[in-house]
This record gives structure tokens, C-alpha cells and sequence, in this order.
């Protein structure tokens, strides 16, 4: 016969259990967030790096991953020796130029924009004019509706695929913004790799003519 006395300590145990597990839960998922608000404030620094590398080199899309990359670097380093900065660079460009881990998106201008404005530079190619803006028209152009000022404007879309690292905490977060929606191809396919779409944008004045319209949405 169970007398009150065990039937009490046989309800604490389980109730300390529940505890334990629901307080485990909780630090892991307090953890798992101070992890993402890092990366989060590191992707948004690298998608900055990257617009300005795209600035001064024509919205090229290989010199915005290498900006990327150089944003990235802490990520995927933990000392400060030179020998750790070349290996976490080394990983990072090569997470920038994998499209399931990162994905550079530019936004404006468009090649509406650059069929608008384009000119022919002195060494016989055709580009968005980058030179004294201030004294040209602010009249929109007819297809794009951007004026040449404006189409000097670089806007990306950077998507990272972060790593969750911390069990338990992983497949909840995952699942939950699996159900969420509203997702493109790629990150839905981060989401199956275990990885969590972080989206940053950034917006800088080019420092050079857009020569290239095959990198423009």
C-alpha cells in the first residue's frame, strides 16, 4: 500500500523533472539567441562590406562576395592570430560563393536603369555615368523611372545561411520557420541543411560607373 508520504515524494520527483527539462529548454533557446544576435549584427556589417566593395567596383558581383567575406570572417574564427584571419577568410569566401550558405541579391539599379542612362565610356563600353552627377538632368528615365542620380544607388539583398549549432533548439527554431512560409527556393533548401536564413540589406552611393547589366535584376 502507497502511503500519502511516498505518493508526495513520487510527484516531486516528477515534477522536478519537468522543471529541469522545461528550464534546460529554456537556457539552450537563451543561448541559441545571444549566438543569432551576433551572427545577425555580423551579416548585416558583411552585407554593408559588400555593397561598398560593389561600389568601387562596378556592382561587380564577384568583388561584393569578396566583401561579404571579409564580413564574415568572424564568424568563422575564434583567435587572433594571422594564421587563424587567413584560414577564417579562406572559409568565408568560400561560404559566400556557395548558394546554400550565402546569396547576394542586388535590388537597384535595374537594367531598366541601365538601358536609361547608359553611355559610352572612354574605353568603348557602355555604363551608367558615375561622374559629375550633381550638374546632370533629375529628369526620370522613361523605362525605369529612376533618375541617373538614383541609379548611382546600390541596394542588395544579402540572405546567409547561419548554423544552428545548439541541439534541441535547433529543430524547434527550424520547424517553426519552416511552417512561417513566404520562403524562396534557396532558403528553404538552407532550412532542410539545418541552417537558418538570415536576410540583410544595405544601400550605398556607387564610386564607379556600372559597366555590367548582367549582375542588375
Amino acid at each position: 500500500m502507497i502511503t500519502p508520504r511516498k505518493a508526495q515524494r513520487g510527484q516531486a520527483v516528477i515534477e522536478t523533472v519537468v522543471v529541469i527539462a522545461v528550464f534546460g529548454v529554456f537556457l539552450l533557446g537563451l543561448f541559441q539567441m545571444i549566438l543569432f544576435y551576433r551572427a545577425k549584427s555580423l551579416v548585416d556589417y558583411a552585407a554593408l562590406q559588400a555593397a561598398r566593395s560593389g561600389a568601387v567596383h562596378g556592382a561587380q558581383l564577384s568583388a561584393m562576395k569578396t566583401g561579404l567575406a571579409r564580413g564574415l570572417m568572424p564568424l568563422y574564427t575564434h583567435s587572433p592570430s594571422n594564421a587563424a584571419a587567413t584560414e577564417a577568410y579562406a572559409e568565408a569566401l568560400l561560404a559566400a560563393n556557395n548558394p546554400l550558405t550565402a546569396r547576394i541579391e542586388v535590388i537597384s539599379p535595374t537594367r531598366a536603369a541601365f538601358a536609361d542612362w547608359k553611355e559610352r565610356q572612354y574605353d568603348g563600353v557602355d555604363a551608367i555615368p558615375n561622374d559629375s552627377l550633381p550638374y546632370r538632368s533629375s529628369a526620370p528615365g522613361g523605362r525605369s523611372g529612376l533618375t541617373v542620380q538614383d541609379a548611382n544607388v546600390l541596394k542588395i539583398r544579402v540572405v546567409y545561411g547561419y548554423k544552428m549549432i545548439v541541439p534541441v533548439v535547433d529543430k524547434i527554431v527550424i520547424a517553426a520557420v519552416r511552417l512561417s512560409g513566404g520562403l524562396s527556393a534557396q532558403e528553404r533548401l538552407m532550412l532542410e541543411s539545418g541552417r537558418l536564413p538570415i536576410v540583410a540589406q544595405a544601400i550605398v552611393r556607387m564610386q564607379s560607373p556600372i559597366r555590367d547589366s548582367g549582375a542588375l535584376p
